[in-house]
């Protein structure tokens, strides 16, 4: 409850959320840990977002997802007065009745206030806090009589977007992009007048500060500039580390789209955000292993492994799964890379049936004539 930040947290802040530098981030992970050590209630309460998924920070920064810990964290940081704990617990679904009896604070209002305070003074994250306070209705915790006022969600949002709209590009002023996902809903939403002019000016501008930005740029001016500016984007996002981004340049690679077609360089960069985790990249690698493709010899042990990664990995969408159930049906059915076995095929090549439109040939004719080709009870 000191109406602002400690110096240390301020840069420690700064380094974590505006420099997507990996090294600098855990530089400001070590000046958190410093001050929460010294009883800083703030602190806790951004090490405890560290830990709660990429909704919260940076995925590119390597925080593994700790729930527990980080709602243990967060709890303690609003008890211990911190009113950005506060905020960020409601957000978070940390705000218990044991919190809000215990905590410092005679309501939440007061936790807002404080916060705002700041915001007022220029903080960026706090600007960017007091954007989602208005963005997710959780200022009808600070004014429960609005709740009245405005019957349907649709008309507290009406009311409630022009003002975090606000708030948020105070934000990117200050090189915080963690609000621009939601500024981007407010424009499509068409309950706030967000003139097309602005919103481009603050793309491209967060694009030059997050790689994840960057990349969505490179995606947004896709037909609409040059290839090889295109490019550009998604090769400046891949060099600091973003996944979708290195998919991207690959497919640039493979297509020859504002670059040269090179099928090897298309591999390389499938293969870092295949090992990376990115489950699109990881079924490229083992379609690449599968088929041989430029200097890629066929290697159908590294297709079948690569192709089970990308399905069993939980980001993975459902045509990915589906591509990949097929290609693996077709492994165990043949004995490619794996272990012939015609229990474990069926079951992977009913999947693909299922949504055989979202395969293409020869892969789908593979699928029907390994599901027809015998009775499948005897697969």
């Amino acid at each position: 409850m000191n109406g602002k930040y400690s110096l240390p947290v301020v840069k420690a802040v700064d380094l974590i959320w505006s420099s997507f530098d990996k090294e600098e981030i855990r530089r400001g992970y070590a000046m958190l840990m410093q001050e929460a050590q010294q009883g800083d209630a703030d602190a806790l309460c951004f090490i405890a977002r560290c830990f709660m998924g990429e909704e919260y920070v940076w995925s590119g920064a390597g925080f593994a997802t700790d729930d527990a810990n980080a709602s243990m964290l967060m709890q303690k940081s609003a008890l211990m007065g911190s009113a950005t704990g506060v905020l960020c617990a409601v957000r978070s679904g940390n705000f218990t009745p044991a919190v809000q009896r215990g905590m410092p604070f005679a309501s939440f209002k007061d936790a807002f206030e404080e916060i705002l305070g700041q915001a007022e003074r220029g903080n960026a994250f706090c600007c960017y806090m007091i954007g989602n306070v208005y963005y997710w209705g959780d200022y009808l915790l600070v004014e429960p009589d609005l709740a009245k006022q405005f019957k349907t969600e649709n008309k507290y949002n009406a009311w409630a977007y022009p003002i975090a709209k606000e708030w948020y590009e105070r934000s990117f002023k200050g090189h915080i992009c963690a609000g621009w996902g939601n500024y981007c809903n407010i424009k499509e939403s068409g309950l706030c007048v967000i003139k097309n002019n602005v919103y481009e000016s603050y793309f491209r501008a967060l694009a030059e500060i997050s790689p994840l930005i960057c990349n969505n740029y490179g995606c947004y001016i896709r037909g609409k500039v040059e290839p090889e500016v295109v490019f550009s984007y998604y090769m400046k996002a891949a060099q600091r580390g973003d996944l979708q981004a290195m998919v991207n340049a690959g497919s640039c690679y493979d297509e020859g789209y504002g670059v040269g077609e090179d099928t090897d360089m298309a591999f390389q960069y499938y293969e870092i955000a295949a090992i990376g985790g990115h489950p699109d990249a990881q079924w490229q690698v083992g379609y690449y292993y599968f088929d041989g493709w430029g200097s890629i010899e066929v290697d159908y042990a590294k297709a079948a492994q690569w192709f089970e990664k990308a399905y069993r990995n939980p980001k993975s969408g459902r045509k990915n799964k589906v591509r990949s159930v097929a290609y693996l049906g077709i492994c165990y059915r043949m004995g490619l890379g794996v272990v012939q076995d015609d229990d474990v095929a069926l079951e992977y090549l009913q999947e693909a049936e299922e949504d055989i439109d979202m395969l293409w040939h020869p892969i789908d004719s593979m699928v029907l004539d390994a599901l027809g080709g015998e009775n499948p009870s005897t697969l």
